[in-house]
């Protein structure tokens, strides 16, 4: 028991009910999302992206699905749809409220940055020319969220994710495979239609929600299903050996494509049809396909009861994983940071690095701090966190 104590007041994972595989993958993929939002950074091609047609957004989107389905699932089951989906509303305030901060935030720290350093191209390069050229219209845009500069657009996503699950949770229970089968139709016709939304000041979302709401709705239903039904999804051993098969294809491919784009190696018809099925703005299918093999691959590779996810590097990442909206905002603000002190003091590899390992150094001790925190108010209040919270 006091091990137990100590263990919680120091902001470490203590061992319950909850699946630290989700924890972990999402506090890695914060991490990889933090070095990959550094231009020109050496340190990015040691990241899922380029190893894979996927990457972090992936990661973070499935996940977010699947907690959601997790916590608030349960929550209806204990105190009915309507306070559930209350509950959910309540979380949408809180990301936006949280994203409109971190905007305002972030324009003042570009701003401020190419001032500083008399570098007027820093705030083309971040997408913020508009909001300092018309500021009264800019800031409205960004309240209703169509102006998304560089870095800025993964939150509003997920506000209008977890919206539509608010609308959604009271039909879960009944129709939730009918739901997939729309969500895929809807993933389907999208890139025959070119549904998306408009941006500001040009353009359209660089996450287009009507395509990227299929991986969302595919981990709410994995959520669902291992969470609230208590039967997770069976993945056939033909699927896993597909899986396998697919990736001993796909990272080679990947590989040959960021090393090719250096050596100029690569066919411009072959480029062209990565660009096409690997399109980001609407989760092209090599994308989908290239997650969804990856993460058969890691369900099966990787028990929930594997001992390395208690280690005390694995433990870090767990931590980030349990903060990710605190970890993900800080990991804006220092990705800024370390872009604008490269791009004063030049790339050279010792800079890169420590600027990298230091940012992710930052993130891994704030998420402990933060964790630290909440164990401390919890055993004052005698109170307990749940499973699969942390999103």
């Amino acid at each position: 028991m006091a091990g137990g104590a100590s263990a919680a007041a120091a902001g470490v994972p203590r061992a319950t009910g909850r699946d630290l595989r989700l924890d972990f993958f999402r506090g890695l993929g914060l991490l990889f999302i933090f070095i990959d939002h550094i231009p020109n950074n050496a340190f990015s091609y040691l990241t899922l992206a380029n190893f894979s047609f996927c990457d972090a957004a992936e990661i973070f989107v499935f996940l977010s699905g699947y907690s959601a389905a997790l916590v608030f699932g349960r929550e209806a089951g204990r105190e009915g749809n309507a306070f559930a989906m209350a509950q959910v509303l309540k979380r949408c305030w809180a990301l936006y409220v949280a994203h409109i901060f971190l905007f305002v935030i972030y324009t003042a720290q570009v701003s401020w940055t190419a001032q500083r350093f008399e570098n007027a191209l820093f705030i083309e390069e971040m997408e913020v020319a508009a909001f300092l050229n018309e500021p009264h219209v800019a800031i409205v845009k960004a309240l209703e969220l169509v102006h998304q500069p560089l870095f800025m657009n993964i939150l509003p996503l997920y506000i209008v994710l977890l919206t539509g699950f608010a609308v959604a949770l009271p039909l879960l229970r009944r129709l939730l495979w009918a739901l997939v089968a729309v969500s895929a139709v809807v993933y389907a016709i999208v890139p025959l239609v070119g549904f998306n939304l408009a941006a500001y000041p040009e353009g359209v979302w660089f996450f287009n929600p009507f395509a990227w709401q299929f991986i969302f709705v595919l981990g709410i239903a994995c959520g669902w299903k291992a969470g609230v039904e208590g039967n997770p999804v069976r993945i056939p051993r033909g699927a896993v050996l597909a899986a396998l098969a697919f990736l001993a294809l796909a990272v080679p491919a990947r590989l040959w494509v960021s090393v090719g784009y250096f050596l100029d190696g690569v066919p411009p018809a072959f480029a062209d049809l990565v660009y096409q099925f690997a399109n980001k703005t609407d989760l092209g299918p090599l994308r989908l396909g290239s997650f969804l093999a990856l993460a058969v691959a890691v369900v099966h590779l990787v028990p929930r009861s594997a001992a390395w996810l208690a280690s005390a590097p694995a433990s870090a990442v767990v931590l980030c994983g349990q903060n990710s909206l605190q970890v993900f905002c800080l990991g804006i603000f220092l990705s800024v940071s370390a872009h604008s002190l490269l791009l004063e003091f030049g790339h050279d590899i010792s800079l890169q690095a420590a600027v990298t390992f230091g940012g992710c150094l930052l993130l891994l001790g704030a998420a402990r701090v933060l964790s630290w925190s909440k164990s401390r108010k919890s055993r004052r209040a005698g109170g307990s966190s749940g499973d699969g919270g942390g999103e």
